[in-house]
């Protein structure tokens, strides 16, 4: 039998040779919360905002550090090297089971090595463009799209990233071929479409917030089933006619694989005390985003299905794995 680093760790963990992880006293030191995202944008700010909260409710600081990189996976590929003992976490988005789909040879398993702890908040997609575009709406968008042959751009943060997969998904809804535009972050997308150098852009609201509510840009339609609070006069999707179309962007807790269950039902459950804090749920919607907990079977779930849906999205579109 061969016999694992993790599988030692674990084997150890279980015996009780990392005490402060097996003694109910546990945390006794400052936690590490990872992400693989740029300081100051959106999953950076539900990452502080959970850090702060958690750093509260277990009576230790939670310091969040930002490892950018290879469509965030640096980051997953950190934490999954990590002793397990529930001092190292991570904070994860859709991407990560974008990255999972796209990219063929990861350093890590993505369902295997990781454990889940809790989903922190939601946010729809919002489509827009820029305020003088001849297409008012998203049918519109998409019927010239289909007259002109593909000639209709939109910007994402990069290839394989979430936003370049859901927008992917809509073209393979809509029956409409559209030209991909990748940038090195999202902030670059947003500056060409309102320099009216690209069509239209999906992001969830935080990135656009600000520029719909000066009329720079005008929202065309949102990805969820349903209508986004604060946005509630722009359709979904469905609305417009296209069916079986429901998306959100997502930010969640992760550990490592053989992070002892007490530890992360402890986080769970913490996390859901910061979740129903009004502070917190308070900057949450700030954002643009639902505060949303979850146990981690929900979060396990959603990983593996937004994992599925992804790669179907890749094999269907023919995109290249890199």
């Amino acid at each position: 039998m061969m016999i694992t680093r993790r599988g030692v760790v674990a084997g150890l963990s279980a015996s009780g040779a990392f005490p402060h992880v097996a003694r109910a006293a546990w945390p006794e030191r400052p936690i590490t919360m990872l992400h693989g995202f740029a300081p100051g944008g959106g999953a950076d700010a539900n990452a502080r905002i959970a850090a702060e909260g958690l750093g509260r409710v277990l009576g230790q600081t939670v310091i969040v550090e930002s490892k950018t990189g290879a469509g965030t996976t640096l980051a997953s590929a950190q934490l999954v090297r990590a002793v397990p003992d529930g001092y190292t976490i991570a904070l994860i988005a859709t991407s990560y089971c974008a990255s999972a789909a796209f990219y063929k040879n990861l350093p890590y398993r993505p369902i295997e090595d990781i454990s889940a702890i809790g989903q922190l908040s939601e946010a729809p997609y919002v489509i827009v463009t820029y305020a003088e575009h001849p297409a008012r709406s998203l049918p519109q968008m998409l019927d010239m799209a289909r007259k002109q042959g593909g000639s209709i751009s939109y910007g994402t943060p990069g290839v394989g990233s979430g936003n370049h997969l859901a927008t992917e998904l809509l073209a393979q809804r809509a029956g409409v071929k559209l030209t991909h535009v990748p940038f090195r972050g999202g902030a670059q997308a947003v500056v060409e479409v309102l320099g009216q150098r690209i069509d239209f852009m999906i992001d969830p609201p935080l990135s656009m917030i600000e520029h719909l509510k000066s009329g720079k840009f005008r929202a065309l339609a949102v990805s969820t089933t349903t209508r986004f609070p604060g946005l509630p006069d722009i359709p979904t999707v469905q609305e417009l006619g296209i069916s079986n179309f429901d998306l959100t962007a997502w930010f969640a807790l992760v550990a490592p694989a053989a992070t002892p269950n007490p530890v992360v039902q402890r986080l769970n459950a913490a996390t859901g005390e910061v979740l129903a804090a009004p502070a917190a749920r308070d900057r949450l919607l700030a954002l643009g985003a639902v505060p949303k907990a979850s146990s981690p079977k929900e979060l396990a779930d959603l990983i593996a299905a937004d994992i599925k849906r992804w790669t179907e999205v890749v094999d269907k579109a023919g995109i290249e794995r890199i």
